[in-house]
């Protein structure tokens, strides 16, 4: 399915009513927990996050949205993904962040479906690291505290990507190819392992790392000049890297859909001749 022709976001709530009993993790005791007092993600919370979903340049300070580490790991309160709130306390059903680490068959007794890849990347889901950030978002207090009640209109995906200041289309420069990467694909930055396909994409420096170059999963280059239907890097985005023989889903996977502004900048500069400008 293409991303560009089809709209759904990358979790639907499906249509059964939730009972309210089953839609809470169990929550841990934690010595010393507070009430709803701290106003943010509490300390033991904030080193689950670093160490489980920080670490590997994923989603680090200045890395891909939604950050969960650093100053800016308590926009996970307020911010939201394809409507979903980041994080809702004690609602596990509507917190994005709990529906992608959960695992398929507790999702499925809660009648909700995931169709992104389970989080974290690195497929450590025994981690106790995880069970902490689930079991807070579940309900569970922690020393520190946190608000009582979470959510709101705020998105903390302010990146404008595919346009410029001004709301025009930007110009299909490899300069705001690499803006998009830089946003967008912070789990490529690191060296080529299973866990990012293979793939590296420097930071501020992919051009080298692209255009020419052999797919390391498919016959096609990443980056085909003056052909984006060849190049398999653009087949990510938008759709047709299986039926080019690829495999996995389309990226970047944990933001859903890349809206169609940064896929028709990424295809505009392939298709003008993936100039190095």
């Amino acid at each position: 399915m293409s991303r560009k022709t089809s709209k759904s976001v990358s979790l639907a709530l499906a249509t059964t009513t939730l009972l309210a009993g089953c839609n809470q993790l169990e929550a841990i005791e934690t010595e010393g927990s507070g009430g709803g007092g701290g106003g943010g993600v509490p300390p033991a919370v904030r080193e689950a996050f670093e160490a489980s979903c920080g670490k590997g340049g994923c989603h680090s300070p200045g890395a891909t949205l939604p950050v969960l580490a650093g100053d800016e790991l308590d926009g996970i309160l307020t911010g939201e993904i394809n409507g979903v709130p980041l994080v809702t306390l004690g609602d596990t059903a509507n917190s994005y962040l709990a529906i992608v680490m959960l695992p398929d068959a507790l999702l499925s007794s809660l009648g909700l479906t995931r169709t992104v890849p389970r989080m974290p990347a690195d497929n450590d889901f025994l981690n106790p690291n995880n069970q902490v950030i689930l079991s807070w978002i579940g309900g569970a207090e922690f020393e520190g505290g946190g608000p009582p009640a979470t959510g709101g209109d705020t998105d903390t995906d302010t990146d404008t990507g595919g346009t410029d200041t001004t709301g025009e289309p930007a110009e299909p420069t490899f300069a705001n190819v690499q803006a998009i990467i830089d946003a967008s694909c912070s789990c490529h930055f690191s060296a080529p392992s299973a866990a990012n396909g293979m793939l590296e994409m420097p930071m501020g420096d992919s051009y080298g790392a692209l255009v020419g170059v052999k797919s390391p999963t498919t016959d096609l280059n990443l980056v085909e000049p003056s052909d984006p239907a060849a190049s398999y890097l653009y087949l990510k985005l938008a759709g047709g890297f299986l039926e080019a023989g690829g495999a996995g889903t389309l990226m970047p996977p944990v933001m859903g859909l890349m809206d169609d502004a940064k896929i028709d900048l990424v295809e505009a500069w392939i298709a003008a001749g993936a100039m190095n400008d």
